[in-house]
């Protein structure tokens, strides 16, 4: 029986997906190595956890400062710093790696921010950035704990789509086109 054109596309995936997980789990490795903890955040959490496949993966990488993170990750390819000051970086096309970090409103529009990363974060404080509940799920890549301090896995269940605050929430306008 011949392969058709979608199977063949599909196999590719499927070998993208799984090459990428390897590049993931063996980078939260590398993380523990150095005594800190990598976690996989956002939408591929969100997407796992409603059977869906991620489109791409954002590690947050706990108890590593950035220039050690910079280093290890240039061990694993090539680095593209998109927000340097703040060590937020990608790593191929489909994983984006930073610290966490924390966002204070200093102007107008989406871009009014101060951003500074803290790799001594808690997962929470991490995790109130974020815009909606279902984005505030955490997993670690090496042991498959969830962490979801803002019950965002009971809003997947109830298909209900809850902001993590009001007044964070409110400062960046391209959150309700998001929601939207």
């Amino acid at each position: 029986m011949p392969v058709t054109l979608i199977q063949a596309a599909q196999v590719g995936q499927n070998r993208e997906v799984t090459h990428i997980s390897q590049m993931v789990t063996q980078l939260a490795r590398a993380v523990r190595e150095q005594g800190g903890r990598a976690m996989l955040v956002g939408g591929c959490v969100r997407d796992e956890l409603m059977g869906l496949e991620a489109k791409d993966w954002d590690l947050e990488v706990y108890g590593v400062e950035s220039a050690l993170l910079r280093a290890m990750l240039e061990s694993f390819g090539e680095v593209i710093a998109v927000g340097e000051a703040f060590a937020v970086y990608k790593l191929g096309r489909d994983i984006d790696v930073s610290l966490p970090r924390r966002e204070r409103k200093n102007g107008k529009g989406h871009r009014g921010f101060l951003i500074e990363g803290d790799p001594g974060m808690s997962f929470e404080e991490a995790c109130s950035r974020r815009d909606f509940t279902v984005n505030a799920i955490l997993k670690d890549p090496l042991t498959g704990e969830i962490v979801d301090p803002f019950n965002g896995r009971d809003d997947i269940e109830r298909r209900v789509l809850r902001h993590v605050s009001a007044e964070t929430f409110a400062e960046d306008s391209l959150r309700v086109l998001r929601a939207a």
